[in-house]
């Protein structure tokens, strides 16, 4: 560090700032604090700052000080003591300059200044206010966003009339900004009152502001602390389209999705909605899907019946059963039907030189296993193929290694055999070959 002279006194801020950045020498335990300072001190807009700042002090030590805080006033009294008698020119001069009206101007703030009469004359505060304070603590909120939805939805609390904050959207501008938070009381939107208003009228308000959006809030009584995003995924096992739903609590703020989806449920605090994301989208936002629950208990049961929708749903076991039994009692088992909506799931990352995932097929004679197993292929090349055979006959000269067959000796078969490497051990043989 520089060691001020006697004289550095009088050495300008910002000269001594730049001294400082020129004697700044990386440490080797506090490098990354060392580069941060040198940048900061770099920074050509504190230069700037440091510079006002100098002229601010040395304006303080040179300000000159008024010989009267009343100009104006000792202008009238000059003023009626020459129209009190005969004046000569030069006092008809002194008369027509002290009742001009930029010299009144120019002495009215003088006395402004002198008087150091700066600052508005607020109302008194009333006798309550204190008491307003504990009862209501108002918070002022500032968002920035683009064209994108708010990422919350608003409810009226039936009992009191309140526009509460019903759900945050994981991803939103609300939940980014992390200043918004379920239960808080919306009352203003831009400065403008929200009280008498109806929701779909504050929706419309919230995604016409563009840019900037200033919110007045009341806090809720116990904010909560943001959860940690879930890591549970789930494969879709129908369609959905929120803009066809009625039951949905707000069609914009829905996720539409395709049965086959990835969905990552990142809340399920609410038991009938829940939050997620497609997997793979490019869009970070969360949208609302019916809970597993819900959709359960809200799917009627003549779209399980329905020969266009059947597909899109597993009957269990039991009903079938009872089907083919010609049970009399079918309404009462409308009830036990089981239907799969989400199936959970996990991302599989294959490790390098890890062995291909087995899958296996099981069926009764005459299930066509062979045809299904081909069908299957076909339609994802890229993620299913057929296990490659062990054999213990000869290579012929047009197959390679690993493609058609894979090519072992009849001790290396056996041993493998007994050592369970493979998962059919039903072989065959020809001309003594496995």
């Amino acid at each position: 560090m520089p060691v001020l002279t006697a004289g550095a006194g009088e050495t300008r801020l910002h000269e001594t700032l730049a001294l400082l950045t020129s004697q700044l020498r990386p440490d080797a335990n506090h490098k990354e604090d060392m580069v941060f300072l040198k940048d900061v001190f770099s920074e050509r807009s504190l230069g700037y700052l440091m510079k006002i700042h100098e002229k601010l002090r040395q304006y303080e030590r040179q300000s000159p000080t008024p010989v009267l805080h009343s100009a104006s006033s000792l202008a009238e009294d000059v003023a009626e003591e020459l129209q009190s008698g005969p004046m000569s020119t030069e006092e008809q001069e002194l008369l027509h300059l002290l009742t001009s009206p930029h010299l009144k101007a120019v002495l009215s703030v003088h006395d402004t200044v002198a008087q150091k009469n700066f600052d508005p004359v607020l109302p008194p505060l009333p006798d309550d206010f204190e008491d307003e304070l504990e009862e209501e603590s108002v918070k002022i909120v500032r968002l920035v966003k683009n064209k994108e939805p708010l990422g919350a939805t608003i409810r009226r609390d039936e009992a009191t009339g309140a526009v509460i904050v019903a759900r945050i959207m994981r991803g939103g501008a609300a939940d980014r900004s992390g200043l918004v938070h379920v239960g808080d009381e919306l009352r203003e939107v831009n400065g403008v009152s929200v009280i008498h208003k109806r929701p779909d009228e504050i929706s419309q308000l919230l995604s016409q502001s563009q840019g900037s959006i200033t919110l007045k809030i009341i806090p809720a009584i116990k904010e909560e602390d943001r959860l940690k995003e879930s890591k549970v995924y789930m494969r879709a096992l129908f369609d959905y389209i929120p803009l066809e739903d009625k039951a949905t609590p707000c069609q914009e703020a829905g996720l539409p999705f395709k049965r086959g989806d990835i969905l990552q449920v990142v809340t399920q605090d609410d038991p009938t909605w829940w939050q997620a994301k497609r997997v793979g989208d490019s869009n970070l936002r969360a949208g609302l899907i019916p809970s597993k629950q819900f959709q359960e208990s809200s799917t009627p049961f003549s779209v399980l019946t329905s020969s266009q929708n059947i597909s899109a749903f597993l009957l269990s076991f039991r009903l079938s059963r009872k089907d083919r039994q010609g049970s009399s009692g079918e309404g009462s088992d409308l009830g036990d039907t089981d239907f799969l909506t989400y199936e959970e799931v996990t991302c599989y990352q294959q490790r390098p030189n890890e062995r291909p995932r087995l899958v296996v097929l099981i069926g009764s004679l005459g299930a066509r296993i062979n045809e299904l197993k081909q069908r299957v292929i076909a339609e994802n090349p890229h993620r299913y193929a057929v296990a490659v055979p062990h054999t213990t006959r000869p290579k012929k000269p047009h197959e390679k290694e690993g493609v058609e067959y894979h090519f072992v000796t009849k001790q290396q078969f056996d041993a493998d055999v007994l050592n369970n490497k493979y998962a059919n051990t039903e072989s065959c043989a020809f001309c003594g070959n496995v």
